[in-house]
């Protein structure tokens, strides 16, 4: 698809990303359903691109628009009205149409009315079939949750009841079922009992146990840094897709892309950020071990059937809410839900350009980092590995929980990218 360099400097997509995100601030949450919306978002965007410039393959529907030469659809009113009619229906509640307005008087003068009608007809039909197509994918399916309170098995603490436990059942954007690329459990251990029993499980959790501490005088100053940066995990923050989604912003005005790269971009990202979200949710909550948190594992190691590892009762976390108050996140531990995102992001990203030594920089808004910290990286691969380590030193996964989160959403993004918005 060649890029329209088009009349006006407006780019919708950055637009209605940046509101996007003040969603996720606003709602808060758990990650999947933030990623859900923006993956609805994004594909309805991507369809919109292709009814109005009549090339590439739709994500879920073509609008059958008659061409006509003299007044062609105003591409910017279908991507605006695609995005506005998407996020209106999945967050009922809130109003978009400040922001629909705003994003109108950008363009409205560059175009005739009939263009300008054209355009949003074809945003509106887009959209509506894009939230027609996900209105049974079980989002909303049974939530209920029973821990199985055997040692190594996830049991809810401070911090809350499971969270969105049915969203490995969700149905995927692009992948066959959540289940597709589920990873072997930690150290091809089938249950609970070998995997506590495992060499590798207790380095690990020595590791973590060190490393991960709020008070510990193991980790740097320079990896606590690390573990803040990447947490997002508080509601009032962009949540860990917003932070991939923000990254992205800033590589393509750094990289100069237009809006039909953007469409693309974005869509991708988007759809793969999505089934990262149900991959990894169907690892934690629908395979044979939902596995314990640090927290719990180090509080409860009397009870691991391992002699050597001694429990510590008053061990908690680095990661901390906006009081200070020390928490583990309300899902089980493997895999890591930041990893498989990041993994997701990076393998798009290196597909994209076709590169992966690309320089560019990632910003954060979790409440423990300083306030506008940026970090620069030389490579997608390089920010996604980080992304992943982060969460030891935070305190709240294994090493493996990262590397194996990582290497899913590889595969969930190298999908997508292979098979799905061809320009």
């Amino acid at each position: 698809m060649t890029e329209n360099r088009g009349r006006t400097a407006f780019d919708p997509v950055l637009y209605w990303n940046d509101t996007l995100l003040e969603t996720y601030r606003e709602v808060g949450g758990a990650p999947g359903p933030l990623a859900r919306s923006g993956a609805m978002l994004h594909a309805a965007q991507w369809d919109a691109l292709v009814s109005v410039s009549r090339k590439g393959t739709p994500y879920q529907s073509q609008t059958p628009e008659l061409p006509d030469d003299e007044n062609p659809p105003a591409l910017e009113a279908a991507l605006s009205y695609a995005a506005y009619e998407v996020l209106r229906s999945v967050y009922s509640g809130r109003d978009y149409g400040t922001a629909l307005d705003e994003a109108v008087s950008r363009f409205k003068g560059e175009y005739t009315p009939i263009q300008l009608i054209r355009g949003a007809r074809i945003g509106e039909a887009v959209a509506e079939a894009i939230v027609a197509a996900r209105a049974s994918d079980g989002a909303n399916g049974d939530d209920s949750y029973e821990s199985e309170l055997v040692p190594g098995a996830w049991r809810p603490t401070a911090s809350g009841a499971a969270a969105t436990p049915q969203w490995g059942k969700v149905a995927p954007f692009t992948l066959k079922h959540g289940g597709q690329f589920r990873p072997s459990p930690p150290d091809d251990c089938p249950d609970y009992a070998r995997l506590l029993a495992s060499p590798l499980y207790e380095r690990q959790l020595e590791e973590v146990r060190a490393l991960g501490e709020k008070d510990s005088r193991a980790r740097t100053r320079a990896e606590t840094r690390i573990g803040f940066f990447w947490a997002n995990d508080l509601d009032g923050t962009y949540k860990p897709p917003g932070q991939l989604f923000d990254a992205t912003k800033r590589l393509s005005i750094e990289a100069g892309l237009g809006v039909e790269q953007n469409v693309r971009l974005f869509g991708l990202l988007g759809l793969a950020l999505a089934d990262a979200g149900i991959a990894a949710w169907d690892s934690k909550y629908l395979s044979n071990i939902d596995l314990w948190r640090p927290e719990q594992a180090i509080r409860y190691a009397d009870r691991d059937g391992r002699p050597d590892t001694n429990p510590d009762h008053g061990w908690v976390p680095l990661s901390q809410d906006r009081k200070g108050e020390p928490f583990s996140p309300n899902f089980p531990a493997y895999v890591s839900g930041h990893a498989t995102f990041g993994g997701a992001w990076a393998a798009v990203l290196r597909l994209f350009f076709d590169a992966d030594n690309v320089p560019f920089t990632v910003g954060t808004e979790d409440p423990h980092s300083g306030n506008g910290e940026t970090r620069d990286f030389e490579s997608f691969t390089a920010a996604a590995e980080e992304n992943a380590r982060s969460r030891v030193f935070l305190g709240v996964h294994y090493q493996f929980d990262g590397d194996a989160g990582n290497k899913l959403g590889a595969r969930v993004g190298e999908h997508v990218f292979a098979n799905h918005l061809r320009a």
